[in-house]
């Protein structure tokens, strides 16, 4: 209530003029009220919601005049107002003229006041504002156009220097702000119409065009998704060329609706800050920041790991099914049935007795469904391990093979089963100790003309009828052709075929009998047509779009499958390869670590396909007979008697070396001849493997020696990978280090840290020579084989705001500085599907239609541009001083010479920085950045939301009056909230190509960024 209270009171203040005497010659205009004029289209109307900081501003200092009567919120053309939105017309809102006066009074002494008249038409050609010809212009436009001209009395230019001439009373006009373009996108004479209306209105209002300087917004980027883009680089840079007074403003890292035209609030925001900056340093009220830095290319450094940058993908937050394997059948083997262990409401109790599928019942259909075991799919499945009889889980639970009996009593218009994909239970929304959802809503993500291929396997028993396969969306509309299939037999047999979505709808995969009898259904799959799959599925069933994210990282190594994952929650839920490769069919799913199934649809042969079409090493992880002792699941394989010794060999140890002889032997091998079957005759060049994750004590150490040494026996070229347990210092990470240093020096040891932005910033030098490590007094020794691998690293308190990203990309600074120490990283986790976050920040969130690549993901891919060598450079100097807010890695490529100088400046200040590049060379340069002025800015904004989309073929336009239907930009903004779902990235990568350079070049380091130059010397 005081909220509204507060906000009442703002608003009726907002009714009042704030008079000020007319000039008289006793009574000057105050020269300290600086008046600034306005015109632009719809950006400079003002479209933005107010930002809950926004909306109880009342500062007289900033006011603005009525350029129009607004007689719903009391105002009169030509009196002065508080800037309280709209201050252009009603129906208006926040721009960044508001944004622009609000930082102006914070900058400005408090003497000084500030004054706008904004005079802007959405959708307007320049020539709208040419005194001349804005008749012949107006009269041949729009009549929505028309409507809002005739509130500037038909001519806005007019109206401009009318309402400035009356401004000119009280105070001084200092400056011009546009932003328009938009509607001149391809009109190479804009610079000149500019011009020619800036000299009328200087003549007019008697203007010192010396004094006056005009600042021009730049249109939304292509980044962004303007598709005015081009205007910023082939017109707009020759305004200041025709108009020497006029200076560009940038719209690098303006964030976008979603649309193709329009800035969101905080890219309004932080456009206007941008004009008042400028305007602050045109009229010598604020300086601007200046740095030097001089590079020392010939004097090299240590060498840089080939190894450094890596992703770790693990199966947490349903990243693999649901996730990068495009498999849209959720429990499609109905194993996820009857699971130790399993929560209430998770697998054996839950809405359905068959995870993810529901039961359909057409008409006045009658018959029943239930889960059985007595009929296998697969005869003589597979055993690869002997399990523990002593532990509690009981292995035939492991291998049974249910499948799913219906006994249809009465057809009707169909009895059957839908399968509904991967979406979010209406439990699920709620949920606190489970992520698993047993979805019971249509949630596969068709999308219109695109084929999908089905397969399922059909067992008859006294069923003679036919079978009908289509796919529904949820109203229960047809939403593709259908498939027919019929003579089954009493053995099973695959059926398949092929789907064409007819709209772009979350639907289900409706399986419909249409006799009476009892028929058997197991393994059903559905994967979108090749063209949607990455490397049109020759390199696994797996998301394009996701894949290709990953591929943009240009990763050198690849971990894989966990982490935690690894170890398992318990003896039923460990990973063990050999269950994850043969046929699909023979794959045997587990209720994984993170609580959910994992039906190994894609395994390590996938997993190992995945990382070599990456360009990646592959680092398996393998389980070392230890389960998750960070979430205090314990079981431990025993090791008392011989007999359970000789169980670890068979299973652990064997596993380890079965596994490098899967990668890595001739194809005459046992299981290299499997790899060769599988499709890869090639070894996959295995260089690399994991033994435990974040284990800690003797038990662990024990079973750690023995695998390793088994390992090193046979085979002494593969380095193993060792751990300093789950955190970055303490009685564990001291104890773990302690082990290595005795016994394991030749291994690279795993450290693993989730920490704070301060943490990130203070740690830089971690791995410094000669600094300390843990309470022992260690350093990390360079003279030793020893080496590190940061796994797993990340701020996880943060939820991926971008003050994590530049706290994170300094402290990657440190690790390439320090990269012949740490050989490689990885960002964890990689994946989140959104709705199903175990983990609070992640590198890519997604849906089940697209992707939102975080902050962190684009300093992780800007940084992955990386020479071979460290040289010697400055640093960032500020005087005699080094500014000890940029964080810098020098590297070059000895082959080409090209340097690659890596950025972040984590002070909220643009500095211009003079670069001195330490030779004669001629270099190519270019920057490429990212940048917020807003640090808690999240890309994947509200992670804990499903996304799904309604139908695409409704016309968002139909509720929209006929008036507004074709002003610029409408169509695409009802689409934008039709879908309910923006794609759209805040913040991405931008480049300013600067030229050819020589011994020394200029640059603007933005504020809050993190980014890399690049110096390509030319033949």
């Amino acid at each position: 209530m005081k909220r509204k209270i507060s906000f009442l009171v703002v608003a009726v203040l907002a009714i009042f003029p704030i008079f000020r005497a007319s000039a008289t010659p006793e009574n000057k205009p105050d020269p300290n009220f600086f008046i600034y004029l306005c015109i632009g289209q719809s950006n400079m109307e003002a479209g933005a919601v107010p930002a809950e900081q926004d909306k109880d501003f009342n500062n007289p200092r900033f006011q603005f005049m009525a350029a129009v009567d607004m007689p719903k919120l009391g105002r009169e053309m030509g009196k002065w107002y508080t800037a309280i939105p709209p201050i252009c017309r009603e129906g208006n809102n926040l721009g960044p003229v508001d944004f622009f006066g609000r930082k102006m009074i914070d900058i400005l002494p408090s003497e000084y006041h500030v004054g706008v008249i904004n005079v802007s038409v959405a959708g307007a050609k320049i020539q709208l504002w040419d005194r001349e010809d804005y008749k012949d212009y107006i009269d041949n436009e729009r009549d929505w156009m028309k409507n809002i001209v005739s509130q500037y009395g038909g001519n806005p230019y007019e109206r401009l220097v009318n309402m400035a001439r009356l401004a000119q009373k009280d105070g001084v006009i200092k400056g011009i702000l546009m932003h328009q373009g938009e509607s001149n996108s391809e009109d190479p004479l804009w610079p000149e119409r500019v011009k020619k209306i800036y000299d009328n209105l200087c003549k007019d209002l008697n203007l010192n065009p010396k004094q006056t300087p005009l600042l021009a917004g730049e249109l939304k980027y292509a980044e962004q998704g303007g598709v005015c883009a081009a205007f910023n680089s082939s017109i707009m840079p020759k305004l200041p060329k025709v108009l020497p007074n006029a200076h560009i403003i940038s719209a690098l890292g303006c964030e976008s609706t979603g649309d193709q035209f329009h800035f969101s609030t905080e890219g309004m925001r932080l456009l206007g800050y941008r004009f008042a900056d400028k305007m602050l340093q045109l009229q010598g009220f604020k300086s601007e920041e200046k740095r030097t830095l001089t590079l020392k290319p010939k004097k090299l450094g240590i060498e840089i790991s080939p190894t450094l940058r890596g992703i770790f993908f693990e199966d947490i937050n349903n990243s693999l099914d649901g996730g990068i394997c495009a498999q849209l059948i959720q429990n499609n083997s109905f194993q996820a049935y009857n699971v130790p262990d399993a929560p209430e409401h998770e697998f054996s109790v839950c809405d359905s007795v068959f995870f993810g599928w529901t039961i359909v019942r057409k008409g006045d259909a009658r018959g029943s469904a239930r889960a059985v075991a007595d009929k296998p799919l697969v005869k003589n499945l597979k055993r690869h391990y002997d399990f523990d009889p002593n532990d509690k889980y009981d292995d035939e639970q492991r291998y049974k093979q249910y499948s799913v009996r219906f006994e249809v009593k009465n057809p009707g218009d169909g009895f059957g089963i839908a399968a509904n994909g991967f979406g979010i239970a209406e439990y699920g929304k709620g949920k606190e100790y489970h992520y698993s959802n047993n979805t019971q809503t249509p949630s596969i993500p068709a999308v219109k003309d695109i084929s999908y291929d089905l397969g399922l396997y059909l067992r008859g028993e006294s069923y003679k009828g036919d079978f009908k396969v289509y796919l529904e969306d949820k109203d229960g509309n047809l939403n593709s052709n259908v498939l027919a299939f019929g003579s089954i037999t009493d053995e099973w047999k695959k059926y398949e075929g092929r789907l064409k979505a007819l709209r772009s709808s979350d639907s289900r995969l409706c399986i419909i009998a249409d006799t009476t009898g009892v028929f058997y259904l197991d393994f059903v799959t559905l994967l979108p047509e090749a063209s949607q799959l990455w490397n049109d599925g020759k390199d696994g069933p797996f998301r394009k779009d996701l894949m290709q994210a990953l591929a943009d990282l240009n990763p050198t190594f690849m971990r894989f499958p966990g982490g935690c994952a690894s170890e398992g929650p318990n003896y039923f839920g460990q990973v063990f390869w050999k269950n994850s490769i043969g046929t699909p069919e023979e794959r045997i799913g587990f209720r994984n670590h993170w609580g959910y199934w994992t039906s190994q649809y894609v395994g390590f042969y996938e997993y190992f396909l995945m990382a070599e079409s990456l360009g990646a090493t592959p680092l398996p992880v393998l389980n070392n007979g230890v389960t998750c002792q960070f979430a205090g699941h314990q079981y431990i394989a025993p090791l008392d008697t011989e007999e359970d010794r000789e169980r670890f060999r068979s299973i652990f140890v064997q596993d380890a070396l079965d596994l490098i002889e899967f990668c890595n032997g001739s194809v005459d091998s046992k299981w290299g001849s499997l790899r060769a079957e599988m499709g890869h005759p090639e070894p996959f060049g295995l260089k690399y493997l994991g033994i435990g994750n974040e284990n800690r004590g003797n038990a662990f150490w024990e079973r750690f020696g023995i695998i390793y040494n088994a390992v090193k026996e046979k085979h002494p070229e593969i380095t193993i990978i060792s751990t300093s347990g789950a955190f970055d210092a303490g009685k564990e990470f001291d104890a773990n280090m302690k082990e290595i240093d005795s016994n394991y020096i030749n291994t690279i040891v795993d450290e693993h840290y989730y920490k704070s932005d301060e943490w990130f910033y203070t740690n830089r030098d971690r791995y410094n020579p000669g600094k300390k490590r843990g309470a022992e007094g260690y350093t990390y020794d360079r003279n030793k084989p020893t080496r590190v691998f940061v796994g797993e690293f990340a701020n996880n308190g943060t939820n991926n705001a971008y003050a994590s990203t530049l706290a994170e990309a300094a402290y990657w600074t440190g690790l390439e500085r320090n990269s012949d120490m740490v050989v490689m990283a990885a960002y964890a986790p990689l994946f989140c599907k959104k709705g199903y976050n175990k983990w609070n920040s992640n590198l890519i969130w997604f849906d089940n239609r697209g992707m939102w690549r975080t902050s962190n993901y684009y300093y992780q891919k800007l940084f992955s541009k990386a020479g071979d060598r460290a040289f010697l450079m400055s640093d960032v100097m500020n005087g005699n001083v080094a500014d000890t807010t940029v964080y810098t890695s020098p590297t070059i490529n000895t082959s080409t010479g090209e340097i690659y100088i890596k950025f972040v400046n984590s002070e909220a200040a643009n500095k211009r920085i003079t670069v001195n590049t330490g030779s004669g060379i001629c270099y190519k340069a270019a920057v490429e950045f990212i940048s917020s002025h807003d640090t808690s800015v999240k890309n994947q904004k509200d992670q804990n939301y499903y996304s799904s989309h309604p139908d695409y073929n409704k016309d968002p336009m139909e509720n929209v009056s006929p008036g507004k239907r074709e002003r610029p930009g409408m169509r695409e903004m009802a689409w934008r909230y039709a879908k309910k779902v923006s794609y759209t990235e805040v913040i991405v990568p931008h480049t300013v190509d600067l030229g050819i350079v020589k011994k020394k070049f200029e640059f603007i380091m933005p504020e809050n960024s993190a980014g890399i130059i690049r110096l390509k010397p030319l033949e």
